[in-house]
């Protein structure tokens, strides 16, 4: 079942937290491929030093993030290299939750075309590969700018519940490459399942 917006507009960590285990959808001319979410980031808004939103910044761009929860704010980051967030939280209020690694689900062969990976050595480093990773997953899935401000509510990217997993099957962690942010860089605003494959980074412990 697609998630309805009264998800998305609750606070962001309980959405974070709730992504973990539904599936991320793409449905293009290619095909469809989907994807289990795994690891997520949450960015808390203008009080967040590793936030785009710190201190009220607002470029053109940034305006989906602006918006009510459920719309899909995407930024590139160089070359062709993209993020994918998902928006949280009432209009004004710009919080957001950076979908860091998926477990592929549908549409393998097409995510494989698209990163360039030959899957049919059987391999298993090279299906992880496939999407463990923010920027990866955004070739796997074909999500690039082009869809920044789309509507997950919607019939084209969206996002469909899954399993509900307990606190003690879920793990935190501070956010990736963000050493700018000062003291919010050790935030445990990073949550992936426990023990599982397609994590993009996972600590030692």
């Amino acid at each position: 079942m697609k998630l309805k917006r009264s998800f998305y507009i609750q606070d962001t960590i309980v959405v974070a937290k709730g992504l973990l285990g539904c599936f991320l959808v793409h449905r293009t001319l290619e095909g469809i491929t989907k994807g289990k979410i795994v690891e997520i980031e949450a960015y808390m808004g203008p009080n967040d030093k590793g936030a785009h939103s710190y201190g009220g910044r607002h470029a053109p761009r940034m305006d989906p993030l602006y918006n009510t929860g459920g719309y899909a704010y995407i930024f590139q980051l160089h070359g062709h290299n993209y993020c994918f967030n998902v928006v949280t939280q009432k209009t004004g209020i710009p919080q957001a939750v950076l979908i860091r690694g998926l477990e592929p689900i549908q549409g393998l062969d097409l995510m494989a075309k698209r990163r360039n990976i030959d899957i049919s050595t059987g391999l298993r480093s090279k299906f992880k590969n496939l999407t463990n990773g923010p920027s990866k997953l955004c070739q796997a899935m074909d999500i690039d700018t082009s869809l920044n401000g789309i509507d997950l509510c919607g019939d084209e990217l969206f996002i469909t519940s899954g399993k509900t997993f307990n606190d003690d099957e879920i793990l935190s962690a501070p956010r990736v490459n963000i050493d700018y942010a000062e003291e919010y860089k050790d935030k445990q605003w990073r949550f992936f399942l426990k023990k599982n494959e397609f994590v993009s980074k996972y600590p030692k412990i």
